[in-house]
């Protein structure tokens, strides 16, 4: 035996060869790092009946180890089932069937959702263990029975040979909860979810329904949440913070990058994002109000507010200081600006030219001063092929009077750099094994 789907309504006889019932579930105790299975659920004409699964014998695959594991013939019972104590299922343990198979989950490694459509298991010592799960069509034709094997043998000679998506029980994540069926947790929520780049949570997120997207925000820490709503399809982002409490969207939003927050309540319709302003912090609602007023088409509605501005005054010792001070609320770091005592842009240094220079040294002997920017009205196109032709990590924003209102970082700008055909975000292919 190689998958639950070939034990799954086999007849089960009893020592003289009469047929009791048929193989219904199996269970599994979720202790240690992989579950093994105690049980196998028997339907019966009087109901079903938990047998240990000390009490059941069938015949090895004649090809061994290299064979696919079919069982030949009945599952058979050590004892007349009268005779056998029956299993009492405890608590949290997972009647695989039920809980797991047709489940769907999320292949962390492979950062995409996929529905289940058969169990690994593996010989653990005297038992079998759950080792992993498989995705694929192939194992959908598995449960067909019979009619597979044709249609396997037509793939291989085709030289398209079906090949079997096993995703390892430590990269697996449910993510129903047991109001939509899932009676069981296969991991502790999210925890693994949360480890992952926050581009691959969004790629997640967009292939679940908005609720379902909402439930796994939920579980993260909002930073982590932030971030990943933060790289979501617009669209996405809207139904995510629609599903979420006003105090729970209302952290999030306070996490994120102002000009993401501010796109963000952009698309969301206008009442609901007036109560979550209303909600924010007064200082950073202020900042996210104010990129509000700009089109988003523009270098206004690109912008973030979050930089790091210093006076003409201060030496590179001090600037460094200054730094550490405001490195944490800006978006980037790798430049710094200067500006005179009527904040008007008036130099620029790189982070690189800041460490190099001895620390007495003034910023404005140092400072580049004819600093590429660009105007707060200009189109977001424009800006882009600015930060594509200077090769600039991030542009400054001015206003009319060279006032420094703000960055935009080639992150913001990164698709309308890229070639129309290339915008899409590409899928993550799909890790498959061949047994």
């Amino acid at each position: 035996m190689k998958y639950l789907t070939q034990i799954l309504n086999k007849r089960v006889v009893d020592p003289a060869g009469i047929v009791v019932g048929k193989v219904a579930d199996a269970v599994a105790q979720p202790e240690g790092r992989l579950p093994s299975v105690t049980s196998i659920v028997v339907a019966t004409p009087e109901g079903e009946v938990y047998i240990p699964y000390a009490e059941v014998e069938f015949d090895p695959d004649p090809d061994g180890p290299v064979g696919t594991g079919q069982i030949q013939g009945d599952i058979r019972l050590l004892h007349p089932i009268g005779g056998i104590v029956p299993c009492t299922p405890a608590e949290g343990d997972m009647r695989l069937r039920r809980d797991v198979l047709d489940r769907q989950i999320v292949d962390v490694q492979g950062s995409r959702v996929v529905r289940v459509s058969d169990v690994r298991l593996a010989e653990c010592g005297g038992s079998y263990c759950v080792v992993g799960v498989d995705a694929s069509l192939r194992a959908t034709l598995r449960r067909l029975g019979v009619v597979s094997k044709p249609i396997e043998a037509a793939a291989r000679k085709l030289g398209r040979p079906l090949r079997s998506n096993l995703i390892g029980w430590d990269d697996v994540q449910t993510l129903e909860p047991a109001s939509a069926g899932g009676i069981i947790q296969l991991k502790v929520p999210v925890d693994k979810i949360a480890r992952l780049h926050p581009a691959d949570i969004a790629d997640i997120m967009e292939q679940l329904t908005p609720q379902q997207s909402a439930e796994m925000i939920e579980g993260l820490d909002t930073e982590t949440a932030a971030d990943a709503i933060a790289e979501a399809d617009p669209n996405v982002q809207v139904q995510i913070m629609q599903q979420l409490d006003d105090e729970r969207a209302t952290d999030i939003l306070e996490e994120m990058e102002p000009d993401e927050a501010a796109d963000l309540l952009d698309d969301m319709p206008d009442v609901r994002s007036g109560e979550l302003l209303d909600q924010m912090e007064p200082d950073e609602a202020a900042e996210v109000r104010e990129l509000l007023a700009y089109d988003e088409d523009t270098a206004g509605g690109l912008m973030t507010t979050e930089l790091v501005a210093i006076g003409t005054e201060l030496t590179c010792e001090q600037t460094i200081e200054k730094l550490r001070e405001l490195a944490p609320k800006a978006e980037t770091i790798y430049y710094v600006y200067i500006v005179d005592e009527e904040e008007r842009l008036v130099g620029v240094l790189s982070l690189r030219d800041l460490v190099i220079a001895p620390p007495e040294t003034c910023v404005a002997d140092i400072m580049v001063k004819n600093v590429i920017h660009v105007y707060v009205d200009d189109h977001a196109d424009q800006v882009a092929q600015i930060i594509g032709r200077y090769n600039l990590l991030a542009v400054p924003v001015v206003n009319e009077e060279e006032k420094l209102l703000g960055i935009i970082t080639v992150d913001d700008t990164i698709e309308r750099l890229l070639p129309p055909e290339r915008r899409r975000r590409l899928p993550i292919p799909a890790l498959e094994s061949e047994e």
